[in-house]
């Protein structure tokens, strides 16, 4: 995965996202949305907060709302903090999720975590990805039951990403 990735945050969900990106110590910058992102998708579904930091994502019947980074990364710590809609949700996919997909439509990597929607009274799973070279034969998809319930508060998920290891 020595390419340059896009990062693509698309979260269908009703939560805050606080992203941070770059650097690789204690000290990260955290960029403002304008200054980091660009609406992808449900301009009116995203809400950016006063702070102009973090934002808010609402999910409807028809639609959610997804951002992309304005910059690419080859390496850095990103890092979102979710709060899952609550009840019944199959069907219904948040993700979080970085892609140079659209530099290489057919040989693209990804990494992500993807929230897997809930039938009330079973466990919540989460599923990362990581594909090298458009391939699930180049990398992995592992499923883990979570024991807590991500639709009771928000919750950080983060990639760190360095030159020798994800």
């Amino acid at each position: 995965m020595a390419k340059l990735v896009n990062l693509f945050v698309h979260v269908l969900l009703t939560c805050c996202v606080l992203v941070l990106a770059s650097g690789s110590s204690g000290n990260l910058p955290i960029l403002s949305f304008d200054e980091g992102y660009s609406h992808l998708f449900g301009e009116n579904n995203l809400m950016i907060h006063k702070d102009g930091k973090s934002v808010h994502i609402s999910l409807d019947e028809r639609t959610g709302a997804g951002f992309v980074s304005q910059d690419l990364y080859l390496h850095g710590f990103f890092s979102a903090s979710i709060k899952l809609p609550a009840d019944y949700t199959a069907g219904v996919v948040v993700a979080f999720y970085m892609s140079n997909g659209d530099i290489y439509e057919k040989n693209h990597d990804e990494l992500d975590f993807e929230f897997l929607g809930n039938i009330r009274g079973k466990d919540w799973r989460i599923q990362t990805n990581i594909y090298g070279n458009g391939s699930t034969s180049v990398g992995r998809e592992e499923r883990y039951g979570l024991w807590f319930d991500p639709s009771e508060d928000f919750h950080q998920y983060s990639i760190l990403w360095t030159e020798n290891q994800i």
